[in-house]
């Protein structure tokens, strides 16, 4: 059931639309605009306590775990979204986001913004570059390992070539 059918009906009826995890957990603890829940563990006998949070017990002075474990607090956090009514939550331990709100709240990765590639994309310029130079210099390399007699070889070459021109 999306969101929108719920907005349609009356508190009541969309109460009971709601998944039986959901209604029971609304029944125990109210939502949102009802009570105002602590965003930081408090006491345990304190009016707004966190049933997601560990609380201190106010006489032993010791802490409490969640009512509900993380698991837990993560179904009913992916079923309140599910009906679009996250807001009605309770505030999350550790400042844990879901979807949207936690891809927004992520950060770009350098890797994804600058790829680093392969080593033949990230040398493909210089290596052509070298190739074009080195195509270049050919005849003047060649002359030079392999002598006189291949200098004039090269010159009648470009003469004969200049005659067909």
């Amino acid at each position: 059931m999306s969101a929108n059918k719920l907005f349609n009906l009356s508190s009541a009826e969309a109460f009971t639309k709601l998944p039986v995890k959901l209604q029971n957990f609304f029944t125990k603890f109210p939502p949102a605009p009802l009570k105002e829940y602590a965003a930081e563990p408090t006491l345990t006998t304190a009016p707004n306590a966190n049933p997601f949070l560990p609380n201190r017990h106010p006489v032993t002075g010791r802490t409490h775990e969640p009512l509900y474990s993380m698991r837990r607090q993560s179904d009913l956090f992916k079923l309140a979204y599910k009906f679009g009514i996250v807001d009605l939550m309770p505030p999350l331990a550790n400042g844990k986001k879901f979807f949207a709100e936690k891809q927004a709240a992520s950060p770009i990765l350098k890797g994804v913004l600058y790829p680093k590639g392969h080593k033949w994309e990230r040398t493909f310029t210089e290596r052509k570059q070298k190739i074009q130079d080195a195509l270049e210099q050919v005849d003047d390399i060649l002359i030079k390992y392999r002598g006189r007699k291949y200098k004039q070889r090269l010159e009648r070459r470009k003469e004969e070539e200049k005659k067909w021109i």
